[in-house]
């Protein structure tokens, strides 16, 4: 139950996030978002009892250098048809949160620490 509640916590925080991020013209947008997928490990961690801090979370998530170059490429390509494109800035947004929730979720959940 704990588990599902969690993640019902992370699907909210990236949808948040997706919309935030999505609808940001360019220049802010992916700079935004990953603010926010730094705040996700954060907030996952602090359900856990842990307290990173953030400039400890960015450099986890900078560890993923070649999923942050490719999710940035693609969340960037769609601001070539920008204001068209939102609601798949979204989509991808809503995606690149999840995973990165689930995955830090799951890091924790089995021991693991930052």
């Amino acid at each position: 139950m704990a588990n599902e509640v969690n993640h019902n916590v992370i699907h909210k925080w990236a949808t948040v996030s997706a919309v935030t991020a999505g609808t940001l013209p360019v220049g802010v947008d992916a700079t935004t978002l990953f603010a926010e997928e730094v705040l996700m490990v954060v907030n996952v961690a602090s359900l856990f009892g842990y307290s990173i801090s953030k400039e400890t979370a960015k450099q986890a998530l900078l560890t993923d250098v070649l999923g942050n170059i490719a999710g940035t490429m693609i969340f960037e390509s769609l601001n070539v048809a920008y204001p068209f494109t939102i609601l798949a800035k979204i989509a991808v947004a809503t995606g690149v949160m999840e995973v990165l929730g689930n995955t830090t979720f799951e890091f924790y959940r089995n021991g693991g620490t930052l």
